[in-house]
């Protein structure tokens, strides 16, 4: 089986390639939009619809697997990561004369507010409220489209990944940052919201059973909720992360923090789709994620 793994280079690619690899009978091809990072293709999915189809043609895969898109810029910049992005993407599939499988990557922020203390299900009203929710939903649509044409396609709408390697740009990722540049005090964003925090390897691992899963069963359904299943305050997962790293300085919240998280005060949702269609579920608590994140950032320590 052959897999063709865009957006290779980001947090959450970076895990699914390592997932892929553990497999045994697949062959990986790698696509990502840098050029200093080691991929097989170098691919910008917003650059064009020509440029997508002939990645698709060379690499001749039975699986793309979507990890690639925008997580943070202006309206423009997230419409063109996501939205155009995964308009190239199924048009280039759908043209392609060939029958391929496609697990998109979406976002819980899809689904906008939510009511405090319930569990967000795959059939929930879908009213972002933020632009990159909104830009998500447009993509998710788009697949939901193409599946209608009779592309073989999934997304799987994950909530918050956390876990090693996390990006400084993400709230778990600033606060390492700050504690191993040996920051006396640690700032964050208000910390009032609650989070659905799924490990990253975890997503890899439902990505992966999505990707694999046998053509001869039924058809998944067009949107899957990948999640941890509870809601946690954030305030908890950095006090636990300050804990782990053995901090005892101050710590102060009014540095801003994402539009989005204030814009989404709840997020939980519910995995039992997941768990029914796909055979996943999470695995890794959120210790583990915080203790893994941790080790994983000691190279940030200047020598």
């Amino acid at each position: 089986m052959r897999v063709l793994l865009l957006g290779a280079d980001g947090f959450v690619g970076h895990h699914v390639r390592a997932r892929l690899a553990a497999e045994t009978g697949l062959s990986v091809i790698t696509a990502a939009r840098r050029g200093d990072v080691h991929a097989d293709v170098r691919l910008d999915l917003a650059d064009g619809v020509v440029g997508v189809a002939h990645a698709v043609r060379d690499a001749v895969p039975d699986v793309v697997v979507n990890c690639a898109g925008a997580a943070t810029g202006d309206i423009a910049s997230l419409a063109a990561g996501n939205l155009i992005a995964v308009s190239n993407l199924v048009d280039a599939l759908l043209t392609a004369g060939r029958s391929t499988r496609l697990v998109h990557l979406g976002s819980a922020a899809e689904y906008g507010r939510a009511e405090a203390g319930t569990s967000t299900r795959e059939d929930a009203p879908e009213r972002p409220v933020t632009a990159y929710g909104l830009a998500k939903l447009a993509a998710t649509r788009l697949v939901r489209t193409a599946a209608g044409a009779g592309l073989d396609a999934v997304s799987l709408r994950v909530t918050t990944p956390i876990g090693p390697d996390a990006p400084a740009v993400g709230g778990a990722g600033r606060v390492v940052a700050q504690l191993r540049a040996g920051s006396i005090g640690v700032t964050t964003g208000p910390l009032d919201d609650v989070r659905d925090y799924v490990d990253v390897r975890d997503v890899a691992d439902a990505v992966v059973a999505a990707a694999l899963r046998p053509h001869g069963q039924a058809a998944l359904p067009a949107v899957i909720n990948v999640g941890s299943g509870v809601g946690t305050p954030t305030r908890t997962m950095v006090e636990a992360l300050l804990a782990l790293a053995g901090f005892t300085g101050g710590l102060r919240t009014d540095g801003g923090g994402a539009p989005r998280d204030a814009a989404v005060p709840w997020q939980q949702v519910d995995v039992a789709v997941a768990r029914t269609t796909l055979g996943w579920a999470p695995s890794r608590p959120l210790h583990t994620s915080l203790r893994d994140l941790w080790e994983s950032s000691a190279p940030l320590v200047p020598v």
